[in-house]
């Protein structure tokens, strides 16, 4: 109850009217088979097109061997043809169907180690490489790569063409004079001799190392289970997943006002320069030797001396040459670079602008324009603009100079013949674990759809989150290729399309349908064991507000299918009769195919075109080349009656669905059209009234939900499903005290509402009678 504490007007909202129930889909679909590739866990992914399925779970199976085809085809009891999931499936968009969940089945070999379907893997070893991202001929001495890091000058590096055991440029290493990093460009001190291939040929920048387990570092796996991720290739590289300007430390003594002259003069390449004022340049002696930086025409420079005297400052290049490079004109500014870390022994901070997009444990490297560090930031390291290392830079730096974070990339491909079917690039991953979803770990099992990975120390602990060059590396070539996945389809079994029920994302086979509330249709189409359609029936019977379409073997006689029919008695599901041919586009030839794919993309799309009341017959197969057997109307007679529903073709008018029948021997539930209508309401009215439980059991709310509950009804009435001329022909609502509960009822927490139904039944047998009428002679 509300306090009303003061004197005022108070305003309060009150509900006191129904809750409008929402009608529940009745045409999403959950279909179970074997597909080409997809997840073999979690819960069932939705598809809204053949071609998503396609891009999801692969295209068309190819038939087993004769052996294990043979096997399957041929048992009657527990067979099925359910090589040809996909093609079901496309007969299900191709007549209408729009939503349609997918459990992938897979040999899980009973769960015992080493059997069924396996995953491909592939490992890394230790090392780190670039690959070339520009074509180059042999006179260049400039090479452009995918990236610079732990590219310093002086560096050795070689040249490899993938599958090659010995490097393009054999013994002699190419020597690093300097770099660009805005260009990732490398220059050599001697042209390269070979060309290379962009996107072909990788230089080798820290060695890698030989195969074995004290230098393995990641193992990545396929997604899932099977040959399919024999196609997948990984590709690792380090990326720079920031970069920081380096900031002067306040607190060197030498740091200084920043302080910018001009060029008094033209001065020629590789001659002093005179500046209006020397006085804020300074040349320290050490050791070690710190002299300052200046900045002239957008290149770095280190003064070699001062001439107080005539006003000139001498530079030299990073690389020690006499500067400047080229013709420095009058008035240009010449800038001092103040220090921002001099390598005194145990400095492990320095500041750095925009530090708060720097977190703890990065690896970072400090670049000087020559020499690089390699440095951790520290737990809880940064603090404004100050960043603490874990350990001490070797080199001086100075304002204006690079703070670059080293990330990972992720690449994977799936190739199939030469082409890229699917690929995924995830960036920005870290080596070290974090705890967030940004390890590379945790990263890629959830950002990538075809692989996971996991970290492999080894003996040697050949892992190192910190150290780059033993950063994840393949052994010959940038792609990895993963290998020793099998779907092991002669372990398929049975059991596999049932599934197990491990809990909420664990479930398997059609165990996994109860994790999508939505779905209503449940199909395991080109199934026809027993022990398969039991478990199909008994999920419908068990959740009650689903519905299953069963196929019968192919090429069954009237005797057969009827012999096929008899054990079977419930109002959750339909049979239908003959198998249909359709056209496999995978091999260009008719195949005959199970009906229940077909028959679920027409429930569907009766549904949504007119409603579950509607029966989904009198409608045309699309997308069939025939009705593989015919049946006549002698032989429906005996399948009609129980509950057979034949398919069948009519001169003019095509290929049609001809029943509208359960498998229920209770003639109130002996049409599709009814159980499913009566599901409809059931579930709107059960999702719809959620809200009444735990409210106070009285007389308001009893007429709240007969009010809701009619309203409800009154709307399906008006779209056609129920019979009557009036709201009150086609249902009734009672909700009281004395006709639906008693005192005891309340006293145990019980509110009991009755709800009757005319639902309307189909036309299916139209007779029209007609009499011949003898004309009177008239009167003489």
């Amino acid at each position: 109850m509300p306090e009303y504490l003061t004197p005022g007007v108070y305003i309060e909202e009150i509900e006191t009217g129904p809750q409008p129930i929402e009608g529940v889909s009745t045409s999403v679909t959950g279909a179970v088979g074997v597909t080409l590739q997809g997840p073999t866990t979690g819960k069932p992914l939705l598809v809204t097109s053949f071609s998503e399925f396609q891009a999801t779970f692969g295209g068309f199976l190819p038939d087993p061997d004769p052996g294990l085809k043979n096997q399957w085809a041929l048992d009657e009891t527990d067979g099925g043809q359910w090589w040809q999931f996909p093609l079901s499936v496309k007969g299900f968009f191709d007549n209408g169907g729009q939503q349609l969940y997918v459990k992938r089945v897979f040999a899980a070999g009973g769960g015992k180690p080493g059997k069924g379907a396996t995953a491909s893997a592939a490992q890394f070893y230790q090392g780190l490489t670039a690959a070339v991202a520009q074509d180059v001929n042999a006179t260049s001495t400039e090479v452009r790569l995918s990236h610079l890091i732990d590219v310093t000058a002086g560096k050795a590096l070689n040249f490899y063409t993938p599958g090659n055991a010995t490097p393009l440029n054999g013994a002699a290493a190419l020597t690093v004079v300097s770099y660009d990093a805005p260009s990732n460009t490398v220059t050599f001190n001697n042209p390269l001799g070979f060309s290379l291939k962009a996107g072909r040929d990788i230089a080798i920048i820290e060695k890698r190392q030989s195969q074995g387990a004290q230098n393995n570092t990641l193992k990545f796996s396929a997604k899932a289970y099977g040959d399919w991720g024999n196609n997948l290739s990984v590709r690792v590289s380090p990326m720079v997943g920031g970069t920081f300007t380096i900031l002067p430390d306040p607190a060197d003594p030498n740091v200084g006002a920043p302080f910018t002259t001009q060029a008094t003069a033209d001065t020629p390449a590789g001659s002093a320069i005179p500046v209006a004022d020397v006085s804020g340049f300074k040349v320290i002696a050490g050791p070690p030797a710190f002299n300052d930086h200046v900045r002239i025409q957008g290149q770095e420079y280190v003064i070699s001396a001062i001439d107080n005297a005539n006003s000139k400052i001498a530079v030299k290049d990073l690389l020690g040459n006499a500067g400047p490079s080229a013709l420095v004109p009058s008035g240009t500014s010449v800038t001092r670079l103040r220090p921002a870390l001099t390598p005194a022994a145990g400095k492990k901070t320095i500041h750095v602008s925009g530090a708060s997009g720097i977190y703890d444990n990065a690896i970072v490297q400090l670049d000087s324009g020559t020499k690089k560090d390699t440095v951790i930031v520290a737990t809880n390291g940064v603090t404004g603009e100050v960043v603490t290392f874990t350990t001490a830079p070797t080199q001086p730096y100075f304002e204006g100079q690079k703070l670059r974070i080293i990330e990972v990339e992720v690449d994977t491909q799936n190739v199939v013949d030469n082409v890229v079917v699917a690929s995924e690039v995830i960036q920005n991953l870290r080596l070290h674990d974090d705890q967030t979803s940004n390890f590379i770990v945790t990263g890629v099992g959830l950002r990538s759809k075809l692989v996971n990975v996991q970290t492999q120390p080894g003996p040697g602990g050949g892992y190192s989150e910190t150290d780059l060059t033993v950063f994840p590396t393949a052994k010959d070539i940038p792609w990895v290729q993963l290998t020793g996945g099998d779907d092991h389809l002669e372990q398929l079994t049975v059991e596999d399309f049932v599934g197990v029920d491990g809990g909420s994302g664990l479930r398997t086979g059609i165990q996994a349908l109860e994790d999508i509330t939505d779905i209503s249709i449940c199909i395991v189409p080109g199934m026809w064991s027993q022990t398969v359609q039991s478990a199909l029936i008994n999920h419908c019977e068990t959740l009650k507000y689903r519905f299953a379409i069963l196929d019968p073997p192919d090429n069954l006689g009237i005797d057969d299918i009827i012999s096929f029919r008899a054990p079977l008695d419930t109002e959750y599901a339909a049979l239908y009769y003959p198998w249909i041919q359709v056209m496999d586009p995978s091999v260009v030839r008719n195949a005959d195919l199970a009906p229940s794919g077909h028959m679920a993309g027409i429930y569907a799309q009766t549904d949504i075109a007119r409603g579950v009341f509607k029966a989904p017959a009198n409608v045309e197969i699309s997308m069939i080349s025939k009705i593989a057997q015919d049946v006549n109307a002698r032989e429906q007679a005996l399948l009609n009656p129980i509950g057979i529903n034949a398919l069948r073709y009519f001169p003019e008018r095509g290929n049609r669905v001809w029943g509208a029948r359960t498998l229920s021997s209770d003639s109130d539930w002996k049409y599709i059209n009814v159980r499913r209508l009566f599901i409809y309401i059931e579930a709107s009215i059960d999702y719809g009234t959620q809200w009444v439980v735990f409210e106070p059991n009285d007389q308001r709310l009893w007429a709240r939900v007969r009010q809701t509950i009619t309203d409800f009804l009154t709307t399906t009435w008006r779209g056609g499903a129920l019979q009557g001329a009036s709201p009150d022909q086609a249902f009734f609502v009672q909700c009281d005290l004395g006709t639906t509960m008693t005192q005891d009822d309340l006293n145990n927490g019980r509110l009991i509402c009755v709800v009757g139904i005319a639902p309307v039944r189909p036309a299916e047998f139209v007779i029209f009678r007609i009499q011949q009428i003898m004309q009177a002679l008239p009167a003489s």
